[in-house]
């Protein structure tokens, strides 16, 4: 296991031991390593390690540079991959997710989940007053946001950093394209939902027709066949 950066740790020195840790980020970032764990925290971020396997972002932001296994739990939801790096940003209240190429699976607090594309981002907030979490649409990644942050964590030279971000560009291919792709997916998957309930609601009134049919025979049968 490695660990850097300057930080706050309560208990004192807790991340030598398996006991949960809470984590404070004092200095510019934290950088954590065990295995085929990977990730980091960016300046003023608090977060707590509950397990080697889960851990929970408080606030700030936490780049998962290699999430094999890993939960990352947060205010409105929680984040899953078996693979690949994502991150998750507190602000303002609400938890930006970007997914860079993991297969990533965020589950909202009324229960309910989403599998974030690869390139793409979206935010989630708190339960609204019907029950049910409140997220917005995916979209992709606003590079011109992301790439400072990214940045700013980034632990190798200056070249390899934009060497990454362009394979990262040239992976994602266009995600203009992609997006629109998803919008007319669930487009179609709204009309059909409509088509389907709209069906349901004919059969429903044929039922109703019929049962109140049945009704009116049985009731002249009773009156007038005595």
């Amino acid at each position: 296991m490695r660990a850097s950066g300057d930080v706050l740790e309560q208990p004192v020195a807790c991340m030598k031991s398996k006991e949960t840790c809470a984590i404070q980020v004092m200095g510019s970032g934290f950088h954590y390593a065990k295995k085929d764990k990977k990730l980091h925290a960016g300046a003023g971020s608090a977060l707590m390690r509950l397990s080697e396997n889960q851990w929970r972002l408080v606030k700030g932001s936490l780049w998962v540079e290699d999430s094999k296994g890993l939960e990352v739990d947060t205010l409105h939801g929680s984040l899953s991959a078996k693979h690949g790096e994502y991150w998750a940003i507190e602000k303002n209240g609400r938890v930006l997710v970007r997914n860079i190429d993991s297969d990533l699976k965020v589950t909202f607090r009324d229960g309910k989940s989403l599998e974030v594309p690869e390139g793409f981002e979206f935010w989630m907030e708190g339960l609204g007053v019907d029950g049910r979490s409140h997220y917005s649409m995916v979209k992709p990644i606003d590079m011109k946001d992301h790439l400072p942050l990214w940045n700013s964590l980034w632990q190798g030279s200056k070249a390899d950093f934009v060497a990454k971000v362009k394979r990262t560009k040239e992976y994602w291919g266009d995600l203009t394209q992609k997006s629109a792709d998803l919008y007319q997916a669930l487009v179609e998957r709204k009309i059909a939902s409509d088509q389907e309930a709209h069906q349901r609601l004919q059969e429903k009134k044929k039922r109703q027709a019929l049962e109140k049919a049945q009704q009116r025979e049985l009731y002249r049968s009773r009156v007038f066949d005595r």
